[in-house]
């Protein structure tokens, strides 16, 4: 029989908040496939089985509070990850992000291609977020002008 509660040592390693949403997590995860499993017939195919969990797994993380685009972003970044070529922004990958959004406007893009979209997106928001693409030679150049001037302003 499983044991009630993890050993000591793996509960110390996860913050308590992240372990507490977890549980409830998995709580309401086996609430609702159990609510969803009434809807399969008498015996599932795998697909059915696959396509209910999915879907299960999807209601779950929105009643937790996560918005569809994230889930999508998340989602879009992974199959990116699964794939052989670079996660790190790049021409190759705003291209692609372009093609996409094209599609989209042509109302020609298929479900997994909305997926790689929104994980491309994820992936160039996070880019143009971090901090290697802050301007830092500019600002501390502009830093030092306006420390000059203000010595030159008040002289001590």
């Amino acid at each position: 029989m499983p044991c009630e509660t993890p050993p000591e040592s793996s509960r110390r390693s996860i913050p308590e908040s992240t372990d507490d949403w977890i549980r409830l997590f998995i709580k309401h995860l086996e609430l609702n496939l159990a609510d969803a499993s009434l809807s399969l017939p008498a015996n599932p195919s795998y697909p059915e089985i696959q396509e209910t969990s999915i879907r299960t797994i999807f209601q779950t993380l929105l009643d937790s509070g996560t918005n569809t685009e994230s889930i999508l972003e998340t989602m879009g970044q992974i199959l990116l990850e699964q794939k052989p070529r670079s996660t790190s922004w790049n021409a190759e990958l705003n291209q692609r992000r372009f093609e996409l959004i094209d599609k989209e406007i042509q109302e020609t893009i298929s479900s997994e291609e909305s997926i790689e979209l929104a994980g491309l997106t994820n992936l160039m928001r996070n880019h143009v977020d971090s901090e290697e693409n802050l301007p830092m030679k500019g600002a501390k150049e502009l830093h030092r002008k306006l420390l000059e001037l203000d010595n030159k302003d008040n002289p001590l």
